[in-house]
């Protein structure tokens, strides 16, 4: 670091000695007592108002400095009494949940460093009902993300089936149909709905830029009540996901045909696939072509719900891979 010159030199001790002296008072009352007579000297009305406006300005500058130097002296103390390197508290962090990712960034300077790392945004959850998401939020998760994105979840998870395993469900709905007249994520909509209008169709955007650089490597993704979300927006980022393996949609207006249709034509790896309609009527534009598209698309689907749609047996069995002319 360079010397500074004598003039600038001086001026900082003076001002280390004024700040000396101010922290260094037994009562700071007595500050508001000096301010208020050194204003009354001053003859004009306009004078005093600037005055009190720098004195407010002041003010507001050391606490700010105070603040920044505070968490300076934490980050510092962080560093010495905290045990494990970047690598291994990155690896800690990448285990967390993303709310709680999220709190331990705004912890201190150095936890921040290493929420930022992109290992930390593998598993993408933004489902929370307490916490209002938009597509900014987003977007930044997923380019902080990168390729090392392995699953999204984004829109209002119902808040009494949230943690309930998909694979598990699919399979139980797929084999019970009748017993699953409860199993739904649709009846609270309303509740869901206040969240979820903070998320556009925009909120995939990320998965296809770069040629879908992101989204290619992209293992799962659920989309719960986002009203905005149309079929053409969805099967567009569809047909980046290649990868795919567990597709989960609850309450979006898409269409059933075409989204099959694209999981058929880009996601070969799809194993887990839950649909429910958002809509109280069922769907008739699913066809039986459509049906065979998605089993022979998808060879690995080993289990399947498809809720709130209506289909006849003919479909039910090429979608259960049955022998129709047994």
């Amino acid at each position: 670091m360079e010397p500074l010159e004598p003039r600038i030199s001086s001026r900082f001790a003076e001002v280390d000695r004024i700040l000396e002296a101010l922290l260094g008072l037994s009562d700071p009352g007595v500050i508001e007592l000096s301010l208020e007579r050194l204003i009354d000297r001053v003859a004009g009305h306009s004078e005093r108002s600037e005055m009190t406006e720098r004195a407010m300005s002041l003010g507001l500058r050391i606490h700010e400095a105070a603040r920044r130097l505070a968490r300076k002296q934490a980050s510092t103390h962080n560093s010495i009494a905290w045990s494990l390197p970047y690598d291994l508290t990155v690896r800690v962090f990448s285990m967390l949940d993303t709310r709680s990712v999220c709190h331990a960034a705004a912890t201190c300077s150095m936890f921040n460093k290493c929420a930022m790392d992109s290992l930390c945004y593998q598993y993408i959850d933004l489902t929370s009902a307490e916490t209002k998401v938009n597509n900014s939020v987003v977007f930044a998760m997923v380019q902080r993300a990168a390729k090392n994105l392995q699953s999204l979840k984004l829109g209002m998870q119902s808040v009494a089936l949230r943690g309930t395993r998909f694979c598990q469900s699919m399979v139980f709905a797929a084999h019970n149909p009748v017993d699953t007249s409860s199993f739904s994520w649709h009846d609270r909509r309303s509740e869901q709905g206040k969240i979820s209008c903070f998320l556009t169709r925009s909120c995939l955007l990320p998965l296809t830029l770069g040629n879908g650089a992101i989204g290619g490597l992209l293992r799962q993704l659920h989309l719960y009540n986002i009203d905005a979300m149309d079929t053409a927006t969805l099967c567009t980022a569809l047909s980046v996901c290649r990868s795919l393996f567990d597709f989960a949609v609850v309450g979006l207006n898409v269409n059933l045909k075409q989204t099959l249709k694209s999981l058929s034509s880009f996601c070969p790896c799809l194993e887990h696939l839950f649909f429910e309609s958002s809509g109280t009527g069922g769907d008739e534009s699913l066809k039986s072509s459509t049906c065979f598209d998605i089993v022979n698309g998808c060879p690995l689907l080993s289990s399947l719900a498809l809720r709130r749609f209506k289909l006849n047996d003919h479909k039910v069995q090429i979608l259960l891979k049955v022998d129709i002319n047994s």
